[in-house]
């Protein structure tokens, strides 16, 4: 688990319930298929009972074929709610690889 953030309130502002997972071989896969290479995020909503939002992030391995690597699970979806687990799962990532930068981040659909 690379984030984690139960619903409430902060400052006034409501926050969702947030909980975003990596495995080991996650991580390393993201490290090597992910430095340099495409990161894109796929999310679905309403494929459960709670209509929470699932995130799935991917890379493409050195055959091409999808790779996950990670899963973000958000009980709301908006710009702000996004940066919330982005901007940690990114400091993760330059915390294994200082250097750490994908060519892209490709999204198939934008709050």
């Amino acid at each position: 688990m690379f984030f984690f953030q139960d619903v409430g309130e902060i400052n006034g502002a409501q926050v969702p319930f947030t909980i975003g997972i990596q495995t080991l071989t996650q991580c390393e896969s993201m490290l090597s298929y992910g430095h340099n290479g495409a990161i894109f995020m796929d999310a679905t909503f309403g494929t459960n009972d709670m209509k929470f939002h699932l995130f799935t992030l991917m890379g493409f391995d050195d055959h091409r074929m999808n790779v996950p690597l990670a899963w973000i699970i958000i009980s709301k979806q908006t710009v702000e709610d996004l940066i919330e687990w982005l901007k940690p799962f990114k400091d993760k990532m330059l915390s294994h690889m200082p250097h750490w930068k994908p060519s892209c981040f490709l999204v198939d659909d934008a709050p």
